[in-house]
């Protein structure tokens, strides 16, 4: 599954109140723990991050000690578990790297998984556990769990997937261009670790936002720091044919030259393809409105130069991509906006095509 649907299945716990724990599983730097902290902020969860492989089973089980008597022993829970009173009455209770963890520390979560509790400790009623770990083939630390904690789980296995990353992170977050048009044509360099390699530097979604933050201080890809840093956060296979690309990024036709300034469409599929997703970055806001009366009139009009601009394309497959990608931001605010165009050609086009473009033939009457 994607890191989009992962997040589905723990929003899904959260509306109907379910307990159980979920354990997802995925390649380092994909986005597992980010997501959490998104889910967090937007339902108003205080997240409290345990990384268990820094850990050791006393810093999670607790202490014992005699009482003042010496008749009766006292457990003394751990300080980082979640507290009512500290932390609000909604957390999430994150054990991350549980598959890193030695058997001893898995031991010691197991109570607090299966039970809700250690000792004399119990998790409040408003607490969701969520854990996360790395596959076997991940090239990680990775120690198996035990069969009967692993029974208690709902086990999803998370993969790299490039339309979710640049939806959910890379646009909202302002990715460079650079790195969003060479992964629009290469979306399978987004995570390039190969398992048994020996090359421990590989790209991720996590390395590719580090390469961004380069870019956005210094885009100068002739130079060799840039260079080394690039090469550092990506590998050098993937690095230098990043290199290569952005060195090329003047001869490709801009979504501004083509929307505002009368440029012709390029006619190369990949050129026309990053051509095509600048133009629909244009009204990425889109994705952070829930109707019409949001937008500014200036973002409106923005959403009409996008259409038209799709529509004066000459290959109806890069339309239809446009299209299916502005929908899939925000349908219903599109849908209200093209059909106020009032052009002829762009709404039999979409009459022609309402299938190709996933949408109800209900909502094209």
């Amino acid at each position: 599954m994607t890191i989009r649907e992962f997040a589905e299945t723990i929003e899904f716990n959260l509306k109907y109140n379910l307990k159980y724990t979920i354990l997802g599983l995925g390649a380092p730097g994909i986005g597992k723990s980010e997501i959490i902290r998104q889910i967090g902020a937007k339902y108003g969860y205080k997240v409290i991050d345990i990384r268990l492989a820094q850990m050791s089973e006393v810093e999670i089980s607790g202490l014992i000690y005699p009482n003042a008597d010496r008749t009766k022993t006292i457990w003394l829970s751990p300080e980082v578990l979640p507290d009512e009173k500290r932390d609000g009455p909604k957390t999430i209770l994150l054990l991350d790297e549980i598959t890193s963890c030695t058997k001893r520390v898995q031991v010691a979560a197991y109570q607090l998984i299966l039970d809700r509790r250690i000792g004399q400790y119990t998790l409040p009623e408003g607490t969701i556990v969520i854990a996360l770990g790395n596959r076997e083939d991940d090239d990680g630390v990775y120690i198996r769990l035990a069969g009967p904690l692993a029974d208690r789980f709902e086990i999803h296995y998370i993969e790299p997937d490039f339309e979710t990353w640049k939806k959910d992170f890379a646009i909202p977050h302002g990715v460079h261009k650079f790195v969003m048009d060479y992964l629009t044509v290469k979306p399978e360099a987004l995570h390039t670790q190969v398992p048994g390699d020996s090359n421990i530097v590989f790209a991720t979604p996590r390395s590719w936002t580090r390469v961004s933050d380069i870019l956005k201080y210094d885009c100068n890809v002739e130079s060799m720091i840039v260079q080394h840093k690039i090469v550092g956060n990506i590998g050098e296979k993937e690095g230098l044919q990043f290199i290569e690309y952005c060195k090329n990024q003047e001869k490709l036709v801009s979504a501004d030259e083509f929307m505002y300034r009368g440029a012709s469409a390029p006619e190369h599929p990949d050129e026309l393809y990053i051509l095509v997703n600048g133009i629909v970055n244009k009204a990425s806001f889109l994705s952070t409105v829930r109707n019409v009366d949001e937008l500014s009139d200036e973002q409106q009009k923005t959403v009409q130069d996008v259409l038209r601009a799709l529509f004066r394309l000459t290959k109806a497959e890069f339309i239809v991509m446009g299209l299916r990608n502005l929908l899939q931001m925000n349908r219903s605010v599109v849908k209200a906006i093209y059909l106020e165009l009032d052009d002829e050609n762009c709404l039999r086009f979409i009459h022609a095509n309402w299938y190709a473009l996933g949408m109800d033939e209900v909502m094209m009457q």
